[in-house]
């Protein structure tokens, strides 16, 4: 009978079976219906959808699926954006850990996405982990930074679990490619946007900054690793730099060809700069290789956010 039929516990061979398994040992309520896995915690849910790419032959290889991880938010935080959608997203992005808020139709959701490529092998070692753990905290990131705002509650603060010695390692891959040092408890890279540009200290103004910090903790998840990768476009008018980090974020969503998105788009430390923030709670240290992979997305992230800004009449 089609009504006792079981939903598929791996949606084009995506397997949210084994996400549900390990949610059901949690407090949060979690079910599976046709290719969507349903997390429900006390005050919001989360949706993690499976869909067919947009286009399905890239540059990387055939893509298999490309998995959404979406949350709507309560009616007493959407009011927040009303009249002011682009400035406030831009303020509260700076608070993302793992998933971003974006419009979609009028409405600010928070966003993340993985793009799964035939034949990658990296389900148990990387991918399960970053989606279970963006269901448990990726939304918490952001209404908890920003309740303990709004209330003056005191930022979390506590010790990362990521050492000196994670950070060399990130900088014996990375180096091979780009400009790369690591001092303490941080890694800083640059990555050229065009033929020949290495380095800002040798004049080159076409590349993007990316830092990795373990002395930031998160004001609500507390230690972890800060992940910044700061585009060089100077945007001077404050109004046209929230909308841009509003459509980048929303532009991350697609089904495509893209770096996994886990963070947000917002205003960089320059004041007039785009910027993308990622923060991975202590929980993701166990998981081997995630840094040097968030290096490396972020490379291809500046390449990609290069060519959408120029597309917007923003150039470095």
């Amino acid at each position: 009978m089609f009504w006792n039929k079981k939903p598929d516990p791996s949606p084009m061979g995506v397997p949210l079976g084994e996400l549900l398994a390990i949610l059901g040992k949690t407090s949060i309520k979690a079910t599976l219906k046709d290719n969507t896995l349903f997390a429900r915690h006390d005050n919001y849910t989360v949706c993690l959808d499976v869909v067919p790419p947009d286009v399905r032959e890239s540059e990387n290889g055939p893509i298999q699926a490309v998995v959404r991880v979406v949350t709507a938010l309560p009616s007493p935080v959407q009011s927040l954006f009303d009249g002011r959608e682009s400035s406030a997203t831009a303020a509260y992005n700076s608070f993302a850990a793992l998933g971003a808020l974006y419009s979609d139709d009028g409405d600010v959701q928070i966003g993340s996405r993985l793009t799964i490529y035939e034949g990658e092998d990296a389900w148990q070692s990387l991918h399960l982990p970053l989606l279970l753990f963006t269901t448990i905290f990726g939304t918490e990131a952001i209404l908890g930074a920003l309740r303990r705002t709004l209330t003056d509650e005191g930022p979390r603060g506590g010790d990362s679990k990521w050492t000196a010695r994670d950070f060399d390692q990130v900088e014996s891959y990375l180096s091979r490619v780009c400009a790369c040092t690591t001092g303490g408890l941080g890694l800083t890279a640059e990555f050229g946007l065009s033929d020949g540009a290495i380095s800002a200290a040798r004049g080159d103004h076409k590349t993007a900054l990316f830092q990795m910090m373990a002395d930031q903790p998160h004001p609500e998840l507390g230690g972890g690793l800060f992940c910044l990768l700061q585009m060089p476009h100077r945007v001077r008018d404050e109004e046209r730099l929230n909308r841009i980090c509003l459509q980048l974020n929303k532009m991350e969503m697609a089904a495509d060809d893209l770096p996994p998105h886990f963070g947000a788009w917002c205003p960089g430390r320059l004041g007039d700069n785009p910027s993308y923030v990622t923060f991975l709670p202590n929980a993701l240290h166990a998981v081997p290789g995630v840094a040097a992979n968030m290096s490396f997305w972020a490379m291809n992230r500046a390449q990609w956010a290069n060519a959408m800004l120029v597309a917007l009449g923003e150039r470095a």
